[in-house]
């Protein structure tokens, strides 16, 4: 695969996983009961260490949110 590709591929993952971890600490900010390590369950561990990396991310932007209110 070319290096164009693989940054392309590569950008087009981190969108998904960072599309899906604010989704996930969004739900989680409302009081939804959602299991992150069952969204991530079937990634491989690349796309894991994304997802949880991003999670965390998100999930300190809402505990921000909530200490402001």
């Amino acid at each position: 695969m070319e290096t164009l590709e693989r940054c392309y591929v590569y950008a087009k993952n981190t969108s998904n996983m960072d599309f899906l971890a604010s989704t996930v600490a969004f739900l989680e900010f409302q009081g939804r009961e959602i299991n992150a390590q069952d969204v991530a369950g079937n990634m491989s561990r690349e796309q894991s260490d994304s997802f949880f990396e991003r999670l965390t991310h998100y999930r300190t932007i809402y505990r921000k949110q909530i200490q402001l209110s």
